[in-house]
């Protein structure tokens, strides 16, 4: 669950050296992407991380990544996991050792949040500075630096950039206190594409061989 515990951050948050405060400069424009997403019936997105360890002797890592939702349902499949979520139950699945770990969802446990959070994690539980924007291409994207309101948190910065015409969700770089930092990059969006709710369900019949460890009952 390491790898869906750190992406479950992501719905989060974190800090800056900076006090910041809730800034008007960026708050109409995180409400108008709230807003987009929300009005997304589904959403089906690929995304990369960038790992980079304290140590800056290691080698940084790059996985890719990708992410379907539909409510409160979703589906990740990321460094050889894939999680299936359809409100009610979860399943965790590991490909190195063909097992899947079924459990009952509660949203509210440190690893059970939905990683689609990431595109409204600012709506609570933050607050969030302008950093300025800049050109990439003819995309003019804004920076905004988040710090959390609980400063218990493992990590301590989080900085989100943003389209500013699309209103989307470019990428989020999170800096934690033991010193390493993940980049999560969103590299594809598709909304309202038609996903089957069976999307959202461990189906073994897929799985030849598994082994299914039930923790729901």
């Amino acid at each position: 669950m390491k790898n869906f515990f750190l992406l479950s951050l992501v719905a989060i948050a974190l800090c800056s050296a900076i006090t910041p405060h809730k800034d008007k400069t960026v708050n109409k424009l995180l409400k108008d992407v709230s807003k987009k997403y929300k009005d997304y019936k589904t959403l089906k997105s690929d995304f990369t991380v960038l790992s980079e360890a304290s140590d800056p002797k290691t080698p940084k890592k790059t996985e890719k990544g990708n992410l379907q939702t539909k409510g409160n349902n979703f589906r990740l499949s990321f460094s050889g996991q894939e999680i299936f979520c359809n409100g009610k139950f979860i399943w965790t699945y590991t490909k190195e050792t063909n097992e899947c770990t079924k459990d009952k969802y509660n949203p509210n446990a440190s690893n059970g949040l939905n990683p689609a959070k990431i595109f409204t994690i600012w709506e609570k539980g933050f607050l969030y500075i302008s950093e300025g924007s800049y050109k990439k291409g003819s995309t003019e994207i804004e920076k905004v630096k988040l710090t959390p309101t609980d400063k218990k948190k493992p990590y301590f910065l989080m900085n989100l950039e943003v389209d500013k015409t699309l209103k989307t969700v470019l990428s989020l770089k999170v800096s934690f206190k033991a010193g390493n930092k993940q980049t999560y990059t969103i590299t594809t969006q598709t909304p309202n594409a038609t996903i089957a709710d069976t999307v959202f369900e461990f189906n073994a019949a897929n799985y030849p061989g598994v082994e299914v460890i039930d923790l729901s009952k």
